[in-house]
């Protein structure tokens, strides 16, 4: 008995379409849209972490390294960090609720006085893009689920699945969303606004702000109600990211602004339970 054509010719459209519908936005069984939400799944799901932290941010239009031993536990925020390198040895403790909410600092220099510094202050804050509370893969999570939200979740028409990539000796999927839109807004501050806590309630990039605002603004709480200021429309305009494996963590980041690279993070020897 002859199957009838037009059946043949809806099952090829079928196959073609599905087909097409993985295309070069997925890698194996995976479409990047779900490992982008497989990923930030993981990270709402980690909570306790070893890892060896390893920074470079462009401080003043050149790139500044940086790492540190951490052991950090999200819920509720405990973090124990101590520098690395040729002027490392530095520690910082810091626990909700305790010591004032202050982070407990071992400087390792002349006068070898243990500090408690406040987590927003400058000189916590010097040289750096973020606060303590940054470190770790809960802010990224929020930053693609910030992103994710802006493109609609078109994740095939915004990012793509670069392969498979043995990094550090891990087994990775790279991972680019990019943002061809990202541009800078004038912004009116509120009553009380600093740059960081605009930055927290749009998640953006408060250095990032304080560098494109360093004419008229000085430190994070350097605005004055009704000040206009320029503001980033998402936190970044490219991302690429490799997601491990056996664990769907983002061990590395490179962000990209309208000039280039801004930052990059990496977790190595990362432990989690």
């Amino acid at each position: 008995m002859k199957i009838p054509q037009i059946t043949l010719l809806s099952f090829f459209t079928i196959l073609t379409m599905l087909s097409f519908d993985s295309g070069e936005n997925s890698k194996g069984n995976l479409k990047v849209g779900e490992v982008i939400e497989k990923t930030i799944a993981s990270i709402k799901a980690s909570n306790t972490m070893t890892f060896t932290f390893s920074k470079s941010e462009r401080i003043n239009g050149k790139m500044a390294n940086g790492s540190s031993e951490i052991k950090l536990e999200n819920n509720p925020f405990k973090l124990y960090l101590k520098t690395l390198g040729p002027e490392g040895g530095k520690e910082l403790l810091y626990t909700t609720g305790a010591n004032g909410n202050k982070a407990v600092v071992k400087p390792n220099s002349f006068p070898y006085v243990t500090l408690k510094l406040d987590p927003f202050g400058s000189l916590l804050r010097e040289k750096q893009h973020h606060t303590i509370f940054e470190i770790g893969f809960t802010y990224f999570g929020k930053i693609m689920t910030a992103y994710s939200q802006k493109i609609n979740f078109k994740y095939k028409d915004y990012c793509v699945i670069d392969g498979d990539i043995e990094w550090q000796g891990r087994k990775c999927i790279s991972v680019t969303c990019n943002y061809p839109s990202f541009a800078w807004t004038s912004y009116t501050v509120k009553t009380d606004e600093t740059l960081t806590s605009i930055a927290k309630r749009l998640l953006i990039s408060d250095y990032m702000m304080l560098e494109k605002n360093n004419a008229t603004v000085d430190d994070y709480d350097d605005l004055d109600e009704d000040e206009v200021i320029k503001i980033p429309n998402l936190y970044c305009k490219k991302i690429t990211f490799y997601v491990d494996k056996e664990n769907f963590l983002p061990i590395r980041q490179l962000i990209y602004d309208d000039v280039g690279l801004f930052e990059e993070y990496q977790y190595l020897k990362l432990v989690t339970p």
